[in-house]
């Protein structure tokens, strides 16, 4: 996407919309909240310039700690930084106010924070953004954000959010897009776009409704997105997904010798394409 020149108020007025909660190996359960261009908390904190950054955007209507199981899982397996973006009061209410002017707010603020960082000395090569749903576009939003046309190394969208007048496919500069990010990689589980929107994308169980959700109301398909990349970082047997071209077309078995790559924190960034796989319906989801 490509951020147009909206003014959204005094940098005063801004920093205090969002924050950012720093999670390291030195302090794994109790954040450090990171604001933007507050270098005092920043030299305060664990935050490591030549770690790997994780950064994760919540959804609408939810909270930082949705990303908690995720933060667990990549400090259980790597030294990182993660960070999980606080957009809650922005992301609480109707969903067409939220779409049309927080997200966008809230991505730029993040993008902001991320170049606050690089001009600390942090490299893009070293970000990898997540988001679920609006959170999705909101870390696309961050990625167009990038100072002086530079991009981060992959972003990863997690069941990302459409309707036809919210984030609609023909209109990249509103949504999540290949160019927010050297590779971006989708997870598709609840039919939101049901056509690739990355380099490459994934359809469990063929991206609309997941197993054992069948029926159920509450936030099941569309939240597995979460479940399933979580899942993948400390996986021992991984998401082996095929190239195919269609749901149908999988499940006869003509794609079974294809291309195959891991869905998830160890997609190979190389791949490109659409591919599907099967999970099971409870957890452990990873079939191998």
């Amino acid at each position: 996407m490509q951020l147009s020149c909206i003014h959204f108020g005094t940098t005063e007025e801004l920093v205090e919309e969002i924050s950012f909660q720093l999670f390291t190996r030195k302090n794994s359960n109790e954040p450090q909240i990171l604001e933007l261009d507050d270098t005092t908390l920043l030299f305060q904190s664990n935050y490591n310039k030549s770690l790997e950054t994780k950064l994760f955007a919540h959804g609408l209507n939810s909270s930082p700690t949705y990303s908690y199981p995720t933060k667990n899982g990549y400090l259980e397996k790597q030294d990182c930084n993660f960070i999980a973006v606080d957009w809650s009061t922005m992301a609480t209410g109707n969903y067409s106010y939220v779409a049309t002017n927080y997200v966008p707010l809230a991505g730029t603020l993040t993008g902001q924070f991320i170049n606050f960082l690089v001009s600390h000395g942090a490299m893009l090569d070293d970000f990898h953004l997540t988001g679920h749903s609006f959170g999705a576009h909101v870390v696309g939003f961050a990625g167009a954000a990038i100072a002086s046309g530079g991009r981060v190394a992959r972003i990863t969208g997690l069941d990302p959010s459409h309707t036809d007048e919210f984030f609609p496919l023909d209109d990249v500069d509103e949504r999540l897009d290949v160019s927010d990010a050297n590779f971006v990689d989708i997870i598709h589980t609840e039919g939101r776009f049901t056509v690739p929107i990355g380099h490459i994308d994934f359809f469990p169980n063929g991206g609309l409704v997941q197993p054992g959700c069948e029926g159920v109301t509450t936030c099941c398909s569309h939240c597995r997105a979460v479940d399933y990349f979580t899942e993948s970082i400390t996986s021992e047997v991984g998401f082996r997904a095929v190239r195919c071209d269609s749901w149908d077309t999988f499940l006869s078995g003509a794609c079974n010798e294809n291309e195959s790559v891991l869905m998830g924190e160890y997609v190979p960034e190389t791949a490109t394409g659409v591919f599907y796989l099967t999970t099971n319906d409870a957890s452990p989801y990873a079939k191998g």
